[in-house]
């Protein structure tokens, strides 16, 4: 076995990794519908403000398994490492391999690793965290619960109108007087949500960024809808983003919710997460709808529980901070 890296520009290496990775996901995540190659490839090509640095464990011309090691450029100090190994080859080491490469070869400014899975139960979680992520010298940050909504069975509230805000919804970008707003909120989602032992900071995008981000989601076949509130003094409070992908099969996916700190307690964030499920509803191909949250993250599990959404699957997110000589 070899381990070299991956040149995200090459065609055929690139369609290997795409089988590996929708091979050891659909093993792990039953009932898992992938992007499309096209989509997924698009994905790891994007200049999109992360460096995304594969490596490779080969058999001669075949391709094992792979690792990604992934750096954002507001986020230096972390690294996230993601691995897959097809499944007729797992449990042979090569995962902890591809993981311990792709720390070695990661950026000089990286302080922690981090990495997340899915699994249906806690029982897996446990499974994996024991025989994988542990001996590698991961720990546990925090949970969060993947949460479905079947738009076609669950009976929606209809939308509701709160004193004092306007409520709309737009497809495929905010207008560009709200762009700004919307990308300094789009940067506390993950900041001011619980998070664990995370610790995330603000990472604000800029109106450029945030085109950048809905262009490569159009590209890769989503319909982007935001909800947005705006307040008396025409500020956005409160927004809401859900990605209406092409395939029926393939669950969308709410990207993220936030009410303000001074507009909460006035029920904006069910509001926006209505008006957008709405839209969906209004798109026609829009099955189901999944979101997650923290474990810890009481409000918004309340707001999703009462829209009709319920348990699927279970994420945990490890990390573990860098050695240095």
């Amino acid at each position: 076995m070899q381990i070299r890296p991956l040149n995200v520009y090459d065609d055929q290496a690139m369609s290997a990794v795409y089988s590996i990775e929708c091979a050891a996901t659909r093993q792990a995540r039953p009932g898992w519908e992938p992007l499309s190659r096209e989509a997924r490839i698009l994905a790891w090509r994007a200049d999109n403000g992360w460096r995304n640095h594969l490596v490779g464990a080969w058999n001669g011309t075949t391709l094992l398994g792979f690792a990604a090691g992934m750096n954002a450029k507001d986020t230096p100090e972390s690294t996230w490492v993601f691995v897959w190994v097809d499944p007729n080859h797992q449990k042979t080491g090569i995962g902890t391999a591809l993981v311990r490469t792709v720390e070695s070869t990661s950026e000089d400014s990286t302080e922690r690793f981090i990495s997340s899975a899915y699994r249906s139960s806690t029982e897996e979680i446990e499974d994996l965290t024991k025989r994988f992520s542990r001996p590698l010298g991961y720990a546990l940050s925090t949970t969060e619960t993947v949460v479905e909504l079947d738009l076609s069975m669950a009976p929606m509230p209809c939308t509701i109108q709160v004193d004092g805000y306007d409520l709309s919804t737009h497809l495929n970008g905010v207008p560009e007087q709200f762009r700004e707003q919307v990308g300094q909120i789009k940067g506390l989602v993950d900041a001011e949500a619980p998070n664990g032992e995370l610790d995330w900071a603000e990472s604000p995008l800029s109106p450029a960024e945030y085109a950048s981000e809905i262009e490569l989601w159009v590209a890769q076949g989503h319909r982007v809808i935001e909800s947005i509130a705006i307040d008396s003094q025409g500020s956005v409070a409160a927004w809401t983003c859900l990605l209406a992908g092409a395939d029926e099969n393939r669950p969308s996916q709410v990207e993220g919710t936030l009410v303000l700190a001074q507009h909460r307690g006035r029920g904006l964030g069910m509001a926006v997460k209505l008006a957008s499920l709405e839209q969906a509803s209004k798109l026609g191909n829009v099955k189901k709808i999944r979101t997650s949250s923290d474990d810890e993250n009481t409000w918004m599990r309340a707001i999703n529980s009462n829209l009709g959404f319920y348990p699927v699957e279970t994420e945990i997110i490890l990390q573990k901070a860098r050695v240095t000589d």
